[in-house]
C-alpha cells in the first residue's frame, strides 16, 4: 500500500539519489563501451547477458507486452541511442536530450488515449522544443544534426514504450526488463553481422576489461538494480514524489561525462540544455502544482 507522506525518509532519499547517480553515469559507461563495440552489437550483448536471470523471476506480464517492450525500449531506444553516441553526440548531451521522452509521452498519450493536455504541459513542451531547436542550431560541435535526430528517435521509441507501461500498472520493472531481454540478442546479432563489419564474435573476443566492465555496469547496475530500487520506491511513495527526481539524470550525466571523459558544453548548448530541463520540469510538475493551488484555494 502506498504511504501518504509529504517528505521522503532519509533512507529512501539516499536510495533514489543512488539510482539517479547510476542512471546518469550510465551514459558515460555507454560511451566507453562504444569505443570497443559497434552500437548494434552492444545492444545485443547488453541484453544477452541478462537472459540467465530469467530463472530468478516469474514472467511479469503477457508475452505481447514483453515483446512490445523488447522491441520499443530495448531494441529501438538503445539502438538509436547507441548509434548516436558512437560518433555524433556526447554522453552528457545524450543523457539530456533523451529525456525529451517525457513531453513526447504526453503528446502520444493525448493522441492514443485521448488524455487531456493542460496548459503547463503545452508550455513545457514548447520550451523543450525551443531547447531542441537550439541544439539544431549548434549542431556540429558536441552534437550533429544526425546525432540529434537519432537520439530523438530513441526518445520517441521510449515514449511509445511508456504507453505500454501504462497498460501494466504495478508490474515488476526489473523482471519485465529481464524477460524482454529475450527479444534483442538474435535480431541485433544479425543486423550487426550484416552492417557492422567483422563477425560479431570476433569483435567480442577482442574486448578488454574496460569494455566488459561497462557492459556489466549498464546491464546489471543501471538496469536491474536501478529499476528494482526505483520500483520499490514507487511502491512506498506517490509517483508525484518519486518521478521528479528523474530530472537529475541529465545533470549527473553531464557532470559525469565532464569528470570522466572531459566533455564540455558550448554556451548555446548550455543555454539550450537549461531550456529543455525547464520545459520538461514544467510539463511534468506543472499540472500537479496547478492542481495543488486550486485545491488550496478551495
Amino acid at each position: 500500500m502506498t504511504e501518504t507522506r509529504t517528505i521522503m525518509p532519509p533512507r529512501d532519499l539516499a536510495l533514489v539519489l543512488c539510482v539517479i547517480l547510476a542512471w546518469g553515469s550510465n551514459f558515460t559507461a555507454m560511451k566507453m563501451v562504444l569505443e570497443e563495440l559497434p552500437p548494434l552489437l552492444f545492444v545485443g550483448l547488453r541484453f544477452a547477458i541478462l537472459i540467465p536471470l530469467i530463472a530468478l523471476f516469474p514472467r511479469p506480464a503477457s508475452w505481447r507486452a514483453i515483446i512490445a517492450i523488447g522491441i520499443l525500449v530495448n531494441m529501438c531506444q538503445f539502438g538509436f541511442l547507441f548509434m548516436a553516441m558512437r560518433a555524433d553526440v556526447t554522453a552528457g548531451l545524450a543523457s539530456l536530450i533523451l529525456q525529451s521522452q517525457a513531453p513526447l509521452t504526453i503528446i502520444l498519450a493525448a493522441l492514443v488515449f485521448g488524455e487531456r493536455v493542460s496548459w503547463p504541459q503545452v508550455a513545457g513542451i514548447a520550451l523543450a522544443c525551443l531547447g531542441l531547436a537550439g541544439f539544431g542550431i549548434a549542431g556540429g560541435g558536441n552534437i550533429t544534426l544526425i546525432g540529434l535526430a537519432l537520439v530523438l528517435c530513441g526518445a520517441l521509441s521510449w515514449a511509445f514504450g511508456n504507453l505500454v507501461f501504462r497498460r501494466l500498472p504495478g508490474v515488476n520493472m526489473a523482471a519485465l526488463f529481464i524477460w524482454s531481454s529475450l527479444v534483442p540478442p538474435l535480431p541485433m546479432l544479425g543486423l550487426s553481422w550484416a552492417f557492422e563489419g567483422p563477425t560479431p564474435f570476433a569483435t567480442i573476443a577482442t574486448m578488454g576489461l574496460t569494455g566488459w566492465a561497462g557492459v556489466v555496469y549498464v546491464a546489471v547496475i543501471s538496469t536491474i538494480i536501478g529499476y528494482s530500487i526505483w520500483g520499490g520506491l514507487l511502491s512506498r511513495h506517490p509517483a508525484a514524489m518519486v518521478t521528479p527526481f528523474a530530472l537529475g539524470i541529465p545533470v549527473v550525466g553531464i557532470l559525469t561525462a565532464w569528470l570522466v571523459l572531459g566533455e564540455t558544453l558550448g554556451a548555446l548548448e548550455a543555454v539550450s540544455g537549461v531550456v529543455i530541463l525547464a520545459g520538461i520540469a514544467l510539463a511534468v510538475l506543472g499540472p500537479k502544482l496547478v492542481q495543488r493551488r486550486r485545491t488550496g484555494a478551495d
